[in-house]
């Protein structure tokens, strides 16, 4: 048998015609002359209708895993641009990225980060809600970064990645990690992300409806240690993003080498219950061959008809990728899909203009809305705005 990846899917070919398989059976065990005993005929028979079972199941994944996600409809400008009055009033100069968004009944909340002076170094955690998606409505900061980046400040930079209700606190938890800057005595980028610290945080009101906040930190749950493994590399652990299969949860986490610089690969861990404890999956389960060169902030979502969908940042011009599992563990390479179409273009070019989506929304209509972060050029200067898109199976 042998395993091959076309298009996203893994296929199974048996050397032998299987539309000839009981003749073949008929002569495997009518062979005399090789003396077969019971047992032998048994194996045969079972190594042979596995060969069959795994053949016809790859086939049915293969039709499942032809769905492709497509773009169905957009909002022609960003939603929160560099004039939207909550922008202006928080002197926000750079713009959005990576965050979560949810929705609880018809409201839309996004936790998302504001570089509020330099881009990807200058971070806090902000709250929004809206009832649309299209118009949005600052409520808060949640989370403040320490000013004065440096390899002796462990919240040089702070950016939100998860954002989940625990039932077992009966409150919302935020998952955010924090960086120390660069050592440039240990020959490391002074610019750069160290030693990323996964930390949960709860909110203080319980129930649902305490997901504005504010937030009470529980302590970190995630960080490199003896238990880090060596794909991670330099910044990890970078990003965490949990969801919920049968009755464990698993995060996706992210890693990078800077020196020598590597790929952004991405692995899981595992937890008993959202506060943890969490641990790695081991080597050889991560990383996941999601994504050859670049996967960043997987968000998922449980499909409504089974299964799992996680939509991240990738490569691509006006793209971001997306991954579907059928157990939440093992997931299929990336595809990509196309989230400003011609004349409605408003995201600069580039593999890393179009940045990250912080949600896809499964609605009651059947689509898909996300949220995501864009770069835009701008008289001199770029801002990361906020735009909106709806997917669509095909």
């Amino acid at each position: 048998m042998v395993d091959s990846r076309e298009g996203g899917a893994t296929k199974y070919s048996v050397r032998f015609d299987l539309e000839n398989l009981p003749t073949t059976l008929t002569q495997l065990l009518s062979m005399s002359d090789y003396r077969l005993n019971t047992a032998l005929k048994t194996a045969t028979l079972l190594i042979l209708s596995f060969f069959l079972i795994g053949t016809i199941y790859s086939q049915e994944k293969n039709l499942d895993l032809a769905k492709k996600l497509v773009l169905v409809s957009e909002h022609e400008s960003p939603v929160i641009e560099p004039d939207h009055r909550d922008v202006l009033g928080t002197n926000n100069q750079t713009g959005f990225e990576t965050g979560q968004v949810v929705k609880i009944d018809d409201t839309y909340h996004m936790f998302v980060n504001e570089m509020f002076f330099r881009s990807h170094r200058d971070l806090r955690i902000s709250y929004w809600t809206s009832s649309d998606a299209v118009n949005w409505k600052r409520q808060s900061t949640v989370v403040e970064s320490i000013p004065g980046r440096s390899p002796f400040n462990p919240r040089s930079e702070v950016w939100v990645t998860g954002v989940e209700f625990n039932t077992k606190e009966n409150a919302w938890n935020i998952f955010y990690v924090a960086y120390r800057g660069g050592d440039k005595s240990k020959r490391e980028l002074p610019g750069s992300d160290y030693q990323g610290r996964i930390w949960r945080a709860k909110s203080v009101f319980q129930g649902v409806e305490g997901i504005a906040g504010p937030y009470a930190d529980m302590g970190i749950v995630l960080q490199p240690d003896e238990n880090s493994q060596e794909w991670e590399g330099q910044q990890a652990v970078a990003t965490f993003n949990p969801y919920k299969v049968g009755e464990n949860w698993y995060a996706f986490y992210d890693g990078h080498n800077y020196i020598p610089k590597g790929p952004w690969p991405v692995g899981l861990a595992k937890a008993p219950s959202l506060e943890g404890p969490w641990e790695r999956l081991p080597e050889g389960v991560n990383p996941l061959p999601i994504a050859k060169e670049f996967i960043e902030n997987p968000q998922v979502t449980e499909l409504k008809d089974g299964g799992y969908l996680a939509v991240f940042d990738s490569l691509g011009d006006q793209e971001i990728a997306y991954s579907t599992s059928e157990d939440g563990v093992k997931w299929t390479p990336e595809q990509r899909v196309k989230i400003q179409s011609k004349g409605k273009m408003w995201g600069a070019k580039g593999d890393h203009a179009m940045r990250t989506p912080l949600c896809a929304i499964e609605e009651d209509n059947g689509t898909f809305t996300v949220i995501y972060t864009s770069m835009m050029n701008l008289k001199g200067s770029k801002f990361y705005a906020i735009g909106k898109c709806s997917l669509a199976w095909k």
